[in-house]
């Protein structure tokens, strides 16, 4: 059921821009024709109340798109669509203002809930104009508004205080389509701005949750390549046949203003970010997403709190790429976090540093792995999944740390290595190794201790550990070589540790 819940303007564009591709043609027929096979050719469901030819125009009215699988179902209401001959080869889309979508998620096995949902999707002047061939057709979309409202929920029969709705301002965008082997499928959309409101309350009355924001400046492009016969119920199979799908989208700013309350806490929170971008691909070769946000600030009052607490971001990001095939070769993965120049407010700090000893500057954490693994199931196939049990889904071959870095409060930790993994025995066997940097260890220590942070004891203990595994290299400066043999031995700086 998780491809419904992100339904609103995106999703209404697409699957306005979908319907019509397969077997787009200049006359008012063939492109109906077209969304009705399109559709069933997935496994949905086509009725409608009546067709009819006015004048150069076919209408279609209480045209109803379903599907239905074991986790849940799925239906759209069109009141009237309307497919205009324009007379010059090109076809003209026009619908309802107002279309409602229900969404039903059931639990398949044991425990889970079953969710009811309700959605209205309303939209003003909405028009497509369909054109090219059947084999290379080109659809452009234009709406000046298009919102998406929650109409009622309900779990497991009960009903969900929820308010939900968005709106989306400003929508263009164009669609291509080949369909000459299977449906090779590229769209580019722009929106201007999206607004959003949710508010939700305990339904034994003891919280409330409110939050409201907006995006501007959206754009996004996106690929697909869909084979001939493929069930998108069975990912995995579809993936085997040769699914392939890529999107990058991107935003120009945004903010959001939160607030929670319950017996005990409120909060209010508010954050303002500049630029950021989302990314995601999905073939039989992996599965990678990934995005980045710039300038994020965050400002919190909490009740149990005495002071505020305000942060702000220079650069946040993650980027994941999974294998997801079962075979006997290595594939590649790899994995990206990046946190730069957190800053906390002074009042903050004060609460656990009120003479300032510790210095003040802005924190970063990095990590940027990546390797190889062989893979022992397909990750889409749930069968597999569970012959695994609770154990890894294949066996790491490779690890390269390209980059480690936490830095905060005057100390600075880096690193940089590879490994290579000897799987031949009960456990894999690391083979290779790692150099690390510590500057400001020692001074950041010091200043813990006098702060009466952190007992003598313990600082001993922990200068003595730093001496065990590093050498010093200059001023308050430790490195250390951290290397594992063929042996099976650990060793830091060529003393064997284990």
């Amino acid at each position: 059921m998780k491809q419904w819940t992100g339904l609103g303007s995106g999703a209404l564009c697409a699957f306005l821009l979908g319907t019509t591709a397969l077997h787009a043609d200049v006359t008012a027929d063939e492109v109906w024709k077209g969304m009705t096979d399109y559709y069933t050719a997935l496994g949905q469901k086509v009725t409608t109340g009546s067709t009819e030819m006015q004048g150069d125009t076919l209408v279609v009215s209480n045209a109803v798109f379903a599907s239905e699988v074991p986790e849940g179902s799925f239906s759209a209401t069109f009141g009237e669509i309307r497919l205009r001959e324009l007379g010059d080869g090109r076809v003209e889309i026009t619908m309802s203002e107002e279309i409602p979508v229900k969404m039903l998620s059931k639990p398949t096995g044991t425990g889970g809930e079953s969710v009811d949902t309700g959605m209205k999707i309303t939209q003003s002047g909405l028009s497509m104009i369909v054109s090219g061939t059947p084999e290379d057709a080109v659809y452009d979309l234009t709406a000046p508004e298009i919102a998406v409202a929650v109409d009622g929920m309900t779990v497991d029969g009960k009903p969900v205080p929820l308010t939900l709705n968005a709106k989306a301002t400003g929508n263009t965008g164009t669609y291509r389509m080949s369909s000459a082997a299977g449906r090779t499928l590229a769209s580019e959309m722009k929106i201007d701005k999206v607004d959003f409101d949710v508010a939700a309350q305990d339904p034994e009355g003891k919280g409330d949750f409110s939050a409201s924001g907006s995006l501007t400046g959206l754009s996004g492009t996106s690929d697909a390549m869909i084979p001939d016969g493929v069930d998108m119920a069975d990912m995995n199979a579809a993936l085997q046949a040769g699914l392939n799908m890529n999107g990058s989208f991107a935003y120009s700013g945004g903010g959001y203003v939160m607030d929670f309350k319950d017996e005990a806490d409120t909060m209010h929170a508010q954050s303002t970010g500049g630029g950021g971008t989302l990314s995601f691909k999905m073939s039989k070769d992996g599965l990678a997403y990934g995005g980045s946000s710039k300038d994020t600030t965050v400002s919190m009052q909490m009740s149990s709190l005495p002071v505020p607490i305000d942060a702000s971001f220079a650069e946040t990001a993650f980027d994941i790429a999974l294998p997801v095939t079962k075979g006997e070769a290595a594939q590649p993965f790899s994995a990206l976090v990046k946190l730069v120049d957190l800053k906390v407010s002074d009042g903050l700090w004060a609460m656990f540093d009120p003479t300032s000893q510790l210095p003040r500057d802005p924190a970063t954490l990095i990590v940027d792995l990546s390797g190889t693994a062989k893979m022992a199931i397909n990750i889409f196939d749930p069968k597999e999944a569970e012959t695994i049990g609770g154990a890894p889904p294949g066996k790491l071959e490779s690890l390269d740390v390209h980059d480690l870095k936490v830095s905060a409060v005057g100390a600075e930790l880096t690193g940089k290595g590879a490994m290579t993994f000897d799987n031949s025995g009960p456990m894999p066997k690391p083979l290779g190794a790692v150099d690390m940097q510590l500057v400001g260890g020692n001074g950041l220590i010091d200043k813990l201790v006098a702060m009466g942070l952190v007992p003598e004891d313990q600082a001993m203990g922990a200068r003595m550990m730093m001496g065990l595994f590093a050498v010093p290299t200059g001023e308050d400066t430790l490195t250390s070589k951290i290397e594992f043999k063929e042996d099976g031995g650990v060793y830091a700086n060529g003393q064997r540790i284990q």
